[in-house]
C-alpha cells in the first residue's frame, strides 16, 4: 500500500502513526468540518499540476476511503476469514470519473461516510488480526490508523491547493 508506515510520522503531512486508536477516529470525524470549510459552499480549487486531483477530486477520493475503510471494518467484524484486499485509487478514480463529480455533494457524501464509518468503529475489537492481502495482517486498529491518515493527509493537500489559490 502507499501509505503504509516506515517512520512514526508522514514526512509529508505529520501524521502520527503512534496516536491512540482513539485520537485516530478524531482526527476522522473532525476532518470533514476542515475540509467543508476549506471547500465552503462547494468551491473547488484547480490541481496544482496536471495528472494531479483538484480539491473536488480529493474529496471524493476520501469519500471512497471512508467507505472502504467501513467496508474493512465490516470484514473485521463479519468475515475475518475473506480478509482485506488493496485497491487502485486512480483506478477508481478513472471509473468514478472524480473529475466530473460536484464537490458540493461531495462534501455531503463525505459526511454521511463519515458517520457510517464512525458508527461501524465501535462494533469492531480494536486489538482483532485479519489477513491483508499485501501486509500479512492488520489489526483493527492498523485499519483505523490508516483511514485517519487518508483522512489528515488529503485534507492536507486540499490545504495545500487552497493557500496556493488564496484560499
Amino acid at each position: 500500500m502507499r501509505w503504509q508506515p516506515e517512520t512514526p510520522e508522514c514526512a509529508e503531512c505529520g501524521f502520527d502513526w503512534t496516536i491512540p486508536a482513539a485520537k485516530a477516529i478524531g482526527v476522522v470525524s473532525e476532518a470533514r468540518t476542515r475540509i467543508e470549510s476549506l471547500l465552503d459552499a462547494g468551491r473547488s480549487w484547480p490541481a496544482a499540476a496536471p495528472g494531479r486531483w483538484s480539491s473536488s477530486e480529493y474529496v471524493w477520493h476520501l469519500v471512497d476511503v471512508v467507505r472502504l475503510g467501513t467496508e474493512r471494518l465490516w470484514t473485521i467484524r463479519l468475515d475475518p476469514g475473506a480478509g482485506l484486499v488493496c485497491w487502485d485509487e486512480n483506478e477508481l478514480a478513472r471509473v468514478r470519473q472524480y473529475s466530473l463529480l460536484s464537490a458540493a455533494v461531495g462534501l455531503t457524501a463525505l459526511r454521511e461516510a463519515t458517520d457510517w464509518w464512525i458508527s461501524v468503529v465501535p462494533t469492531v475489537t480494536p486489538s482483532d488480526l485479519i489477513r491483508h492481502d499485501e501486509h500479512r495482517s492488520m489489526t483493527t486498529e492498523d485499519v483505523i490508523r490508516r483511514t485517519a491518515h487518508e483522512v489528515h493527509h488529503h485534507a492536507f493537500d486540499i490545504e495545500r491547493l487552497s493557500r496556493r489559490h488564496g484560499g
